[in-house]
């Protein structure tokens, strides 16, 4: 098995076209790669980005972790509430992880985590990490922390 297969998208319809990644956003958007470009959203084929096995195993363990308590808060049952609390937790492992590993992919391109938020609970104005004023001036999202590699 190719290394690059844990995160290789399955069809290429929500493939990244632009010409050159000028960044990247790891998120859960219900397929098996997490890696998105920032300008178009569309997902990028980790080999285009030549990730390292180690980068590539952090990447899909924590998107993993991240996407099962996405599902089990959509279920919206007994575990709704539960789940919620994980995602929203800066302490929590996954997001603690999920900004250790968008951290690490900054080396070489931006990165950022797309950290949960409950659109019922209203947009958030500060990051949940480091509490500072989220930077707005982002094309489809909430705002961004660049101190904490956090897209809301």
């Amino acid at each position: 098995m190719n290394p690059y297969d844990k995160l290789r998208p399955i069809t290429d319809s929500e493939q990244c076209r632009c010409e050159a990644v000028c960044g990247l956003v790891l998120m859960y958007r219900f397929t098996r790669n997490p890696i998105h470009c920032l300008k178009c959203k569309d997902e990028i084929d980790p080999e285009r980005l030549g990730l390292e096995m180690r980068e590539i195993d952090d990447v899909a363990r924590v998107m993993a972790t991240h996407g099962a308590l996405f599902d089990l808060w959509l279920q919206s049952g007994e575990y709704e509430e539960w789940a919620k609390q994980r995602l929203i937790d800066p302490k929590g492992q996954v997001n603690v992880d999920g900004m250790a590993i968008a951290r690490k992919l900054s080396v070489k391109w931006p990165c950022y985590y797309l950290w949960f938020y409950d659109t019922e609970d209203g947009a958030p104005e500060r990051c949940p990490s480091c509490g500072e004023f989220l930077d707005k001036s982002v094309l489809w999202a909430t705002g961004k922390c660049y101190r904490c590699c956090v897209l809301m």
